[in-house]
């Protein structure tokens, strides 16, 4: 029997789950992190990063280490915490609660960290040379084209919640719009024009807060014939450009302040818990087969980022370790940022746990929208009014996803040129054709397969997730340092995802032969199939 306190009337359970998850994930990073930096790794802040030695301006150049965490946690931040947890419901609070604090405490955390360590050791390369170097060139070719295909996974994904929260929330796009710009500013005012970043971080938050009192006042709505096209255009046009500009001008800006932007709301939601003690109204579980299958391995790969992601690898490996100044700012960066997002998995987690499962079947709320409704239910104990709420509940949504997209076209046109070569080293070319091919995948005008497959996103980020701990582990056998600390997690990963895959390909197997009109089970089989060879 699960055991329930109250006060006055009130159940702690959502508080205890937030203060539980904070006080381990602060014994996870000063204790377990920090001795595994300093002892195993032995990093050393005399010896020179990458950033230093191979400065240009453009990739590699040294951030302050608050910018980079900022830049990071934001970067890793995605959709996957938010809606992971609302999908893995179906299995009870419980379980998905579980695996998003003992993921994120022995898997999540040395995953991110790894990632950037082994990079920054290997000269700032990328997954594709250090598996040329550490495994043999045929590996390398395949991890690049997965790595690739799986980019596209992600784009077609969030393309879709994107521009769907832009439809359905017409208060959103001014806010996105003006983070944008203030970003860019902000980014010329730090680099270019040297001004203290102190001030250009608090007069770029304050902008960006009264931009959520601007969309409420401007809303923006599109003909519903042509609305999910526009702003399918508008989302991919962001990316295009984030892909092709120097990070300092675009990426990085954007992206460190809108964690402020994100964190903020994510604070005063946890507030909001403390304050109004809401009522957790869905079953603690373990509910050992939901809609989406069996308890193991589906839930694992349903919640991913919340606990452990492959994404988060790519940018570590790809993009932050190019910019520590320093050895020891890696586990702050990359371990500190991971603990740092299952922080926002748990609040997700109780933004769907207090809505009663009658007010989400009444609404039809599903996804974003439950997060954007619970959210604002939480804000709302604050004293800030519902409709201010849903208004920042769904900006939050759609920073989580943009500023993450815009990543993941820069490196999958960086893996398209190391693929192809010729033409394709084309910036332009090869993020064009990308664009394209997000759209074809993801607009309804060509049936949307993507849309349906929310679980092969999961089981391709956590098969990469768990082939860049076998890189981190074959980098540690290289050095000689203990490999167990990556070992264990990386069989459990594979193995893990190995049998959600497998589950996949057989459901969706049934799923098409029994009515050939789902094209997207169809297709979503052999795509796992694919992901499993």
């Amino acid at each position: 029997m699960l055991l329930v306190i109250t006060v006055e009337g009130k159940s702690l359970l959502s508080v205890v789950v937030i203060l539980v998850g904070l006080v381990l994930y602060a014994v996870a990073y000063w204790g377990y992190a920090k001795w595994f930096d300093r002892r195993v790794i032995e990093s050393d802040p005399k010896r020179p990063t990458p950033a230093h030695t191979y400065m240009d301006g453009v990739e590699f150049f040294p951030t302050n280490r608050y910018v980079l965490f900022g830049f990071q946690w934001k970067s890793i931040a995605a959709l996957g915490p938010v809606l992971g947890p609302i999908v893995a419901i179906q299995w009870g609070w419980l379980p998905a609660l579980l695996w998003i604090l003992f993921g994120t405490i022995f898997i999540g955390w040395i995953h991110d960290y790894s990632a950037v360590v082994t990079s920054m050791r290997s000269e700032g390369a990328s997954y594709g040379p250090i598996t040329y170097e550490l495994v043999s060139p045929r590996a390398r070719t395949i991890l690049v084209s997965y790595i690739l295909f799986y980019l596209i996974l992600i784009l077609s994904t969030f393309t879709n919640v994107v521009a769907g929260t832009f439809k359905g929330f017409p208060v959103s796009p001014v806010p996105v719009l003006l983070t944008t710009i203030v970003g860019v500013l902000a980014g010329y005012m730090t680099y270019k024009y040297k001004v203290n970043i102190v001030y250009t971080t608090i007069i770029a938050i304050i902008l960006m807060l009264l931009g959520i009192w601007g969309g409420i006042a401007f809303p923006v709505s599109v003909a519903p014939e042509i609305a999910l096209d526009f702003w399918m255009f508008m989302t991919l046009l962001f990316c295009f450009v984030g892909a092709v500009v120097p990070i300092w001008v675009f990426i990085q800006p954007i992206n460190y302040l809108s964690f402020y932007l994100v964190y903020f709301g994510i604070i005063g939601m946890i507030i909001g818990i403390f304050v109004g003690a809401p009522n957790f109204n869905q079953l603690p579980g373990p509910i050992l087969a939901g809609p989406s299958g069996p308890l193991w391995p589906m839930m694992f790969v349903t919640i991913a980022c919340g606990a452990i992601s492959g994404w988060h690898s790519l940018i570590g490996s790809s993009v932050s370790s190019k910019q520590l100044d320093t050895e020891p700012d890696a586990v702050f960066v990359g371990g500190g940022s991971m603990l740092g997002e299952g922080i926002l998995a748990l609040v997700s987690l109780v933004t769907v746990a207090i809505l009663a499962p009658a007010t989400i079947k009444d609404l039809k709320l599903a996804g974003a929208a439950i997060f954007i409704y619970g959210g604002s239910t939480l804000l709302q104990n604050l004293g800030i009014p519902i409709d201010v709420g849903k208004a920042y509940a769904s900006v939050m949504i759609i920073i989580l996803a943009i500023t993450i997209m815009h990543i993941a076209l820069r490196i999958s046109r960086l893996a398209m040129a190391e693929l192809g070569g010729g033409i394709f080293r084309n910036v332009y070319l090869s993020a064009i054709i990308v664009c394209i091919v997000t759209y074809l995948v993801t607009s309804p005008h060509f049936g949307a397969p993507f849309g349906y497959i929310w679980g092969t996103f999961g089981g391709a980020n956590q098969l990469l997730a768990g082939m860049a701990l076998m890189i981190a582990t074959l980098w540690l056998t290289r050095e000689k340092r203990p490999t167990i600390y990556t070992a264990v997690p990386m069989f459990f990963m594979i193995g893990t995802t190995m049998a959600a895959l497998l589950y996949l390909v057989s459901t969706g197997v049934t799923s098409y032969i029994a009515d050939p009109t789902k094209i997207g089970a169809g297709i979503a089989s052999a795509i796992n199939l694919i992901l499993l060879i």
